[in-house]
C-alpha cells in the first residue's frame, strides 16, 4: 500500500513535467554503459563480502555461489515482495555451504547493518555537514520516525517480557541466537574489515549513481550524489514492494528537486538510476537461477513454504 501511494504520487507528478532526456550521443551513452558496469561491480563486492561473512561464521561456500545467489537475490527481491529475493539466496546457499538457515540468515542481517552505518552516516555528514543549507526531511517526520522506531522498541520488550512470563523466552533466543552471531562478531578486526568492503560497495555505486546523472546531462556534484544515495536508502528502510517501488522513486524526485534542479531534470534521473539498478542485475539474476539454481523450482517451493 505504501508503495502503491508512494508510486501513484510519483506518476501524478511525472505527467505534469516535460518529457526527459535520455542519453543521445556517444559520450552519453558511454557514461549509461558505465553507470551500469560501476553498479554491477558494486554488486560483485557485495557478493565478496557476502562470501567472508559465511566463511566467518562457520560455513563453507564457494565463491561462485556467493557471486551467482546475489545476483539471484536480487532478481528475487526486483520482482517479490517482502525482500523474498534474500529468503532464496539463504535456502540455496545452506546445503551447499554446510550451514544452517539461521546462520545464513545472519549474514544477511550482518550485511543490513553494515550498509545502514555506513549510508545513514553519509547522509547525516552530507545533509547536515557539508551541503549545510540543503533541504532534509523535515523535524515532524524525524520525530514520527523516532516515535515509530521507539514504538517498534515498545513492543519488541513487551513481547519479550511476555514470552519471559510463560517460560518461552529462553527457548526463543536460542532459535535466535545464530542469527545475532554474525552482527555480533563485527565487534573485531573481521568487521573492520567488512567495514572496509561496505564503502567500497557504496564508492562503486556512488560512482554509478554520479555517471548516470552525466548520462542524462545532470550537472551534479560528487557530494550532491552521496546525499541523493544517502536520502535514498533512508527512505528504502520504509516497507514496500518489490524493488523498493515508489519510495526509492520518490527519494530521488525530492532530492533533485532539494537540490534545485528542474521537474524533469529529475524525472530524467530517477528513470535513469531505475534502469542501471534494476534491469541488468535483475536479468543476470534470472539467467544464473535458471542455468545453475532450478530455474522457477525454487521460487515455487519457497511459495508453498509461506
Amino acid at each position: 500500500m505504501i508503495s502503491i501511494a508512494a508510486l501513484a504520487g510519483v506518476v501524478l507528478w511525472a505527467l505534469q513535467q516535460k518529457a526527459p532526456a535520455v542519453p543521445d550521443s556517444p559520450g552519453r551513452i558511454a557514461e549509461f554503459a558505465g553507470a551500469i558496469a560501476f553498479y554491477l561491480a558494486g554488486c560483485a563486492a557485495r557478493a565478496e563480502r557476502w562470501y567472508e561473512l559465511l566463511r566467518y561464521n562457520g560455513a563453507q561456500p564457494r565463491r561462485l555461489d556467493a557471486y551467482g545467489l546475489v545476483a539471484v537475490a536480487y532478481f528475487g527481491n526486483n520482482i517479490l515482495p517482502a525482500r523474498a529475493g534474500d529468503a532464496l539466496r539463504v535456502v540455496l546457499i545452506s546445503p551447499r555451504a554446510q550451514t544452517d538457515a539461521r546462520t545464513a540468515i545472519g549474514t544477511v542481517v550482518a550485511e543490513r547493518v553494515l550498509d545502514v552505518v555506513v549510508l545513514v552516516a553519509l547522509f547525516v555528514v552530507l545533509a547536515y555537514g557539508v551541503l549545510g543549507g540543503i533541504d532534509v526531511p523535515s523535524a515532524g517526520r524525524l520525530v514520527f520516525a523516532a516515535l515509530l522506531v521507539g514504538a517498534l522498541l515498545a513492543a519488541s520488550a513487551a513481547a519479550a517480557w511476555l514470552l519471559h512470563r510463560r517460560g518461552h523466552l529462553r527457548r526463543v533466543l536460542a532459535f535466535l541466537a545464530p542469527m545475532a552471531e554474525a552482527t555480533r562478531r563485527l565487534r573485531s578486526n573481521h568487521g573492520m574489515q567488512l567495514l572496509g568492503i561496505t564503502f567500497a560497495v557504496w564508492a562503486l555505486e556512488w560512482i554509478a549513481w554520479w555517471l548516470a546523472a552525466r548520462a542524462v546531462g545532470l550537472d551534479l556534484a560528487l557530494l550532491e550524489v552521496g546525499y541523493l544515495m544517502g536520502l535514498a536508502s533512508i527512505f528504502a528502510l520504509v516497507p514496500s514492494g518489490p524493488g523498493y517501488v515508489g519510495t526509492f522513486d520518490a527519494a530521488v524526485v525530492f532530492g533533485v528537486r532539494a537540490l534545485q534542479f528542474s521537474g524533469a531534470q529529475a524525472l530524467a534521473y530517477v528513470l535513469a538510476l531505475r534502469f542501471v539498478v534494476t534491469v541488468p542485475i535483475t536479468l543476470i539474476g534470472l539467467v544464473v537461477l535458471v542455468a545453475g539454481y532450478g530455474g522457477l523450482r525454487p521460487i515455487r517451493a519457497l511459495v508453498r513454504a509461506t
